[in-house]
């Protein structure tokens, strides 16, 4: 539906190779998870509506979490291992000690 042109911190701010390649002044660098947020934004605002969005750990930030929120969707996105959620507890802790919790009978194919 849509794309857009990442470019590592050091393309974005390298002007010889820019003009090489043709990169236009106005892209700049974003990090992939902003780059994921205007796509969804300007789907959104062209009437494109989605239940959810689906994406791997690179993009499984609080920021892109909370602009999907915003935009009305749901989503299921990755997050790395090390990743702390509230309990209903109140505490808090890394993910994959709550899988470890999980029963294997309750996990299906």
């Amino acid at each position: 539906m849509d794309r857009r042109l990442y470019l590592g911190e050091d393309w974005a701010g390298d002007d010889e190779c820019r003009e090489v390649t043709g990169v236009p002044d106005e892209t700049g660098f974003a990090t992939k998870p902003q780059l994921a947020g205007d796509m969804l934004a300007a789907a959104h605002a062209a009437g494109i509506r989605n239940a959810w969005v689906a994406a791997d750990e690179v993009y499984g930030g609080s920021a892109l979490r909370r602009r999907i929120r915003t935009l009305g969707y749901g989503y299921a996105i990755a997050v790395p291992a090390s990743h702390r959620v509230t309990t209903p507890g109140g505490g808090k802790e890394k993910v994959t000690a709550l899988l470890q919790r999980v029963p294997t009978r309750a996990w299906m194919r």
